[in-house]
């Protein structure tokens, strides 16, 4: 009686630290970006702006990628900013999948003074970096119409 007790007790354990395991390999799996920046290259008037997206792996290993491309603006003189994330918690994509967005607003400083006000694009390079390699890479730029809204631009699935 007690040896059934005791095999129920360590197959309860057994289950539970496997579990927990688990979830712990989930984590372990979903990338994490380790850093991100964005530098413009070149900054156009346009009445119909241009708006694309190239990623290219930087590294070996899937963890460094590159997107140059290009942003439609309201006005050529905005700043770049670019944010990534992981698909944790979004239904429609898988955990290792990224998004970097690249978005723009206001300048901090008034720095461009040379830099006539007008609609355009703005050419850009971003650098991502990633903890571990993401199986698919999403490129959404911020656009206005009626409001801001983000569109994809591009995606790319990152080879094993």
């Amino acid at each position: 009686m007690r040896r059934r007790a005791l095999f129920s007790l360590l197959g309860t354990a057994g289950i539970g630290s496997l579990a927990g395991c688990s979830t712990g390999f989930s984590q372990r799996i979903t990338p994490e970006v380790a850093s991100a920046n964005i530098e413009a290259q070149d900054r156009e008037c346009s009445d119909s702006p241009d708006e694309s997206a190239l990623i290219t792996r930087k590294s070996d290993d899937g963890t460094q990628i590159e997107v140059t491309g290009s942003i439609a603006v309201p006005r050529i003189d905005e700043e770049l900013y670019v944010d990534a994330q992981n698909g944790q918690g979004n239904p429609e994509r898988n955990n290792a999948d990224m998004e970097v967005r690249i978005d723009f607003g206001p300048p901090d400083s008034q720095a461009n003074t040379d830099v006539p006000e007008c609609e355009g694009q703005i050419a850009y390079n971003a650098e991502v970096e990633f903890t571990r390699q993401p199986t698919e890479v999403i490129v959404r730029h911020t656009v206005e119409e009626d409001s801001y809204t983000l569109k994809t631009i591009t995606t790319k699935t990152i080879n094993q």
